[in-house]
């Protein structure tokens, strides 16, 4: 038997029997029953790209919730398919999840965390959403829990429950509750007493799930393997070419000809799933749901009745917005607006081409001019240029332009209309004076992705009039602090003569008039001004070239640099209508809010960390957070791990401890009350947390140099990192760490050493030319990757990495928490002087290499 239940195939094994039926969270969960996860389940893996996803779907029911909108599709999230467990009786009952326990687990602990978010405002909610959702009240032991996960996730997920931090600080489990602690934190808008109401009712009732029941005497386990296994899935677009073909018997090989392979010859499998959602955007706007575009031409197509001549006319209109899309793709150079389609190609700008393909709409249909569409996508570049460049968030942008695309008319002057659309304040499209504030004082090398913050430079250095041709878009051009990242003696020199050095450098480093092009970043690294100057005169680029022309480096002329790229800016992407702005709200302070949210359980950071985050001081940070309610703002700690003689609650009567407090959270402290520095989150890693690519490219870019061929010859780099793991390590931990290397050399393997002025090195392997490393030694610590490798297969699999961590904590001494899975936790160099430690680094290194070599 095959169930095809909205684009999801089960195939049942031998006789097995199988009920399907939709039904929401509420209905699955309700009553005094138990859902259990088997033992040959694997373990919670869910990790943020998977909840962010979740949480992106929710917060969309949630704004159809807001709207009224109640006749609008509710959202398909997949199907569970259950078989009946042991303790099935008419009294209560258990139900084996054979598959669907990933997204089951999750949601109980949405649940969770909606609960914990809500007790502040409504004390009655703990009560109320446990008896309702997440135990039954009266069983005892295991039987208390309507949802039971296999036994490596049980006590975290218990904990969960009864709310103890303690037993979810060190798990995945623990880590997605807290993802949804801190989103909720961030979406709870004060103004509106209902929202978090809205995303509790969407979680119970707006997320379809297909439950699938398999019989009593069927095999639970044999079911199990044949749906991961040999299940054979179609796409929505396979869906639904099936459905457009059923509804034509007798036109159907006249239109497949004639238009729908054609629109296979334009669009690939992902492009022409991209088509689908937009053709739904276009006829509905923001109903439309990505995940459910299926559901959507199904609806389209049950309205035409039946008739083959409309059908074959829905088909035809496929095949046009298959051709616009085409031209958004790969743009050709024969219209006079490629280069705009390029950039927002090249700035994965995804979220505005519902507004693009009415454009070329219009434009087909003769109703507006090449030169009008120009002047349109001008305007939409520069709202998205200019938010980026002023830290706005790009979380309503999908919204914007979906809206924007159903409203547009060509009685319109499009491209005035398009302006002022996207000028009112709440869109933060930022005017020329605030461009100025923000280009001298944000820390842009922050914002946005990489090719992003390339993209501007590049049209700026455009805009310069180069005379000679540098191929802007080449790879090896990269981003280059004119003040390095770390500082040197010659750069304190250089600072000390304006202000405080510490707090200039924070102020200045990141900013975008610090900031330019090079093919030389590993050369220029952390060199003084003087030689950086030389290099960059010999540059092609104008910007270098300009800088070149400055006798030093602070901050004068990092702000008359600013006060130029402004002027650049401004010329290049004109701003909103003034007269339609109001008053912007501050948003000076957000990325500080939201890195504190995302801390992840039994964590801890400092003043300074936050201080370099947003390129403030420690200073104002403490203040700030004396002053504002701020989510986890007591687990902010001095940069020795001491809670800070000046702390203070923000409710004058509130007298707890603040150790007690950040003990429970699962912070540990030594004697001396300083907590331990293995549970610190350092700004990389919060960078990291918020997905700010920054973070990713500093670790890219300490890998940057030539592999050690000829170990018995030591190279300028290497010199200098063992003459600093000497200093700062000692004598023993240097002799290990050169064992560990030769060890590495002897079974074939090569050595990387880093450029930066804080000596690195990594015994690496090359997969594709690209160097891949289990470990980094610098000159204290040897640091394990994890961000790095969650991106390199087999390590994208969180289970391998969960093995590698597993295996170097069997070390004696070394303990890498679980929330530091996707982070860069650190062990001491000292250890290694044990030789227990060394013999378990030097397996894991031999392990890492097998799989790697299995894996290639």
């Amino acid at each position: 038997m095959t169930l095809d239940t909205q684009g999801v195939r089960i195939r049942s094994v031998g006789k097995a029997g199988m009920k399907a039926n939709e039904t929401t969270l509420r209905k699955l969960i309700q009553g005094d029953q138990q859902l259990l996860v088997p033992l040959y389940q694997r373990q919670y893996t869910w990790e943020r790209p998977h909840l962010a996803q979740l949480w992106a779907d929710i917060t969309a029911q949630v704004d159809v919730l807001a709207e009224d909108r109640l006749n609008a599709p509710s959202h398909f999230l997949g199907s569970v398919v259950l078989a009946p467990g042991p303790e099935l009786a008419p009294s209560r009952s258990q139900w084996i999840v054979v598959d669907g326990q990933q997204r089951l687990t999750t949601l109980m602990l949405a649940l969770c965390a909606i609960r914990d978010h809500r007790v502040a405002e409504e004390p009655t909610a703990r009560e109320r959403i446990n008896e309702l959702h997440l135990i039954n009240k009266f069983q005892q032991g295991e039987m208390r829990y309507r949802l039971l996960p296999t036994q490596g996730d049980r006590a975290a997920f218990k904990a969960c429950v009864d709310g103890s931090p303690e037993g979810r600080a060190d798990s995945l489990v623990g880590n997605a509750y807290q993802f949804f602690r801190t989103v909720l934190n961030e979406f709870d808008d004060p103004a509106d007493p209902h929202d978090i109401v809205r995303v509790e009712s969407v979680l119970l009732d707006r997320l379809n799930l297909v439950q699938i029941l398999v019989e009593k005497d069927d095999n639970a386990f044999r079911i199990f393997e044949s749906i991961n296994n040999t299940g054979m899935r179609l796409s929505q677009v396979d869906l639904i070419r099936n459905y457009v073909f059923m509804c034509l018997p007798s036109r159907g090989q006249h239109v497949h000809d004639e238009y729908w392979k054609p629109i296979q010859d334009l669009l690939d499998d992902k492009g022409r799933e991209q088509l689908m959602y937009l053709v739904l955007v276009l006829k509905g706007g923001e109903e439309a749901q990505y995940n459910a575009v299926y559901r959507g031409h199904q609806q389209l197509l049950q309205g035409l009745a039946g008739d083959e001549v409309k059908i074959e006319e829905y088909v035809r209109e496929l095949h046009r917005r298959a051709r616009h899309l085409r031209q958004i793709l790969t743009p050709g150079d024969d219209l006079l607006f490629a280069g705009r389609l390029r950039f927002l190609k090249e700035w994965q700008a995804s979220t505005t081409y519902p507004l693009v393909m009415r454009l070329l709409e219009f434009r087909e249909d003769g109703l507006v001019s090449d030169e009008e569409v120009t002047q349109t996508l001008e305007y939409v570049e520069s709202f998205l240029v200019r938010r980026l460049i002023a830290g706005v968030t790009t979380g309503n942008l999908n919204r914007i332009f979906q809206r924007l695309a159903v409203q547009l008319t060509p009685e319109e002057d499009v491209p005035q209309f398009v302006r002022a659309a996207l000028s009112p304040a709440r869109l933060y499209w930022p005017s020329d004076a605030q461009m100025r504030e923000e280009i001298r004082s944000r820390a842009f090398y922050w914002q946005g992705r990489t090719g992003q913050k390339k993209l501007v430079l590049r049209r700026i250095e455009e805009s310069l009039g180069s005379k000679e041709r540098v191929d802007l878009a080449d790879k090896r051009i990269t981003i280059e602090h004119v003040l390095p990242q770390s500082m040197t003696a010659d750069w304190v020199g250089e600072l000390s003569a304006t202000g405080d050095t510490d707090l200039l450098h924070r102020q200045l480093v990141h900013t975008l008039g610090n900031l330019t092009l090079s093919g030389y970043n590993s050369e220029l690294s952390n060199s003084s001004f003087a030689v950086k100057r030389k290099q960059l005169r010999q540059s092609g680029l104008v910007m270098n070239q300009e800088i070149a022309t400055c006798e030093r480096w602070g901050k004068d002329e990092i702000w008359a640099r600013a006060d130029r790229m402004a002027d650049r800016v401004i010329a290049i992407w004109p701003g909103p209508e003034e007269d339609n702005r109001g008053s912007a709200a501050s948003r000076d302070w957000t990325l500080l809010h939201n890195a504190l949210a995302t801390l992840p359980p039994a964590t801890w950071t400092s003043y300074s960390d936050l201080a370099e985050l947003i390129g403030s001081h420690a200073v104002p940070v403490g203040v700030h957070l004396s002053t504002v309610p701020v989510l986890n703002a007591h687990r902010v700690l001095t940069k020795s791990g001491q809670v800070s003689d000046g702390f203070r609650w923000i409710e004058p009567d509130d007298e707890r401890n603040v150790h007690d407090v950040l003990r429970a959270d699962g912070v540990t402290f030594d004697g001396s009350g300083r907590a331990a520095l293995d549970q610190h989150i350092s700004a990389r890693e919060l960078a990291e947390l918020l997905d700010l690519p920054g973070a990713a490219d500093l670790v890219e870019g300490e890998a940057v140099g030539d592999s050690d061929t000829a170990p018995h010859v030591l190279t300028e780099r290497e010199q200098r990192f063992v003459s600093q793991l000497s200093e700062q390590s000692g004598p023993q931990a240097a002799g290990a760490v050169q064992r560990v290397l030769d060890h590495w050399r002897s079974h074939g393997g090569e050595v990387q050493y880093g450029s930066a002025a804080n000596a690195s090195c990594a015994p690496i392997i090359k997969v594709d030319g690209k160097p891949v490393s289990v470990l980094r030694f610098y000159a204290k610590t040897v640091e394990v990757p994890f961000s790095v490798l969650k991106r390199r297969p087999p390590f994208d699999d969180p289970a391998m990495r969960e093995e590698l961590r597993q295996r170097l904590n069997a070390a004696p001494g070394v303990d890498i928490p679980v929330a530091k899975l996707e982070l860069y936790p650190s062990i001491k160099n000292t250890l290694l002087a044990n030789v227990a430690v060394f013999d378990v680094v030097v397996a894991g290194l031999d392990w890492f290499a097998a799989q790697m070599h299995d894996h290639g």
